[in-house]
């Protein structure tokens, strides 16, 4: 607030200054211009509120007041109450594909592993073994979720409760995406890895090479992680601007998800931690979004409902495994 004011201070102060002055060029006299006062009306509440705490509530100016008390502007009650959200949407990194029925197998792309095999002049062409789609199943399920809030509230408050609210249900949404995700995740296969070598055994022989390898840690095994030292002392996790979660391990991007909604840990291990490619491990089936706003006329409320149609499926259960990370 002491920054704020110091700066509409001098912005009033450069308004009331450039009196008339008089310049000579070449014997003649001119006389400069006032300078014109542009009053910033959209900001004007905010400034009025940061005058009414410098002058202990003295001075009220343009504020809206109910029952002796002032209103926060909602320029400012949205800066109090819009919250950080740096949360993971882990359907960025799966297969996410959205479908027009409700129920169906969906063909999923394979990384290739064949080969093409040698043919003889005249000898039929030999078909390709290995299969390049996967058909994944799917039916998607409705996921939907509604709250209430009184007239009363809605109109009396200073800020949009009903677009917050919105704002809010969405990241439930994203919430449940993960954890719905992450359940697919734990049904791998579980291999056990003792430190920071056998994370590194873990990720060059059990997983192929070709793959997008990227690790999927809770809190308690991204605390772990966090403290690995090569034999130097230097900390093995990194920060890397070339992915989105900013962290590496071994040149491998580290996405760290909540305890909230992370499964399980295998019993003994340190955190839940997921090696593999989460394109080729896992698929997202997205029927439609859900939203809705109805007034409840008995009630004098309005309501707000949000939900979605999806599905979350295994796609190849080789391109993952579920790790038992201990330490040494």
């Amino acid at each position: 607030l002491e920054t704020e004011l110091a700066k509409i201070e001098d912005e009033q102060t450069d308004e009331n200054t450039d009196e008339d002055e008089e310049k000579t060029k070449d014997g003649e006299k001119r006389k400069m211009g006032k300078k014109v006062e542009v009053r910033n009306t959209q900001n004007q509440n905010t400034k009025d509120f940061a005058n009414y705490i410098r002058t202990q509530g003295s001075e009220v100016r343009s504020l809206n007041t109910t029952s002796g008390a002032v209103l926060v502007p909602v320029e400012v009650s949205q800066n109090v109450l819009e919250l950080k959200d740096g949360q993971v949407d882990l359907t960025a990194y799966v297969t996410a594909q959205e479908v027009g029925t409700g129920q169906g197998k969906f063909p999923v792309a394979k990384r290739a592993a064949a080969i093409l095999a040698t043919k003889e002049e005249l000898a039929d062409i030999a078909e390709i073994a290995d299969p390049l789609f996967i058909d994944v199943e799917y039916a998607v399920k409705t996921r939907i979720g509604q709250i209430a809030f009184s007239n009363e509230l809605v109109e009396d408050s200073a800020i949009d409760v009903v677009a917050y609210a919105e704002k809010q249900m969405q990241r439930m949404v994203r919430n449940t995406n993960n954890k719905n995700i992450l359940d697919v995740l734990n049904t791998f296969a579980v291999k056990n890895a003792i430190g920071a070598d056998g994370l590194k055994s873990v990720v060059n022989i059990e997983l192929d090479p070709e793959l997008d390898t990227k690790f999927v840690v809770d809190q308690n095994a991204y605390q772990f992680i966090d403290t690995l030292k090569d034999t130097q002392g230097r900390y093995l996790l990194q920060d890397s601007i070339a992915f989105d979660s900013g962290k590496s391990l071994f040149g491998k991007e580290v996405i760290v998800i909540s305890n909230a909604i992370a499964p399980k840990a295998v019993s003994g291990a340190v955190g839940f931690v997921w090696a593999g490619d989460l394109a080729e491990a896992a698929a997202y089936f997205k029927r439609s979004d859900i939203t809705a706003t109805w007034e409840k006329f008995d009630a004098f409320s309005k309501g707000l409902a949000v939900g979605v149609r999806s599905d979350y499926k295994t796609v190849d259960e080789k391109a993952g495994v579920k790790v038992k990370l201990t330490a040494e």
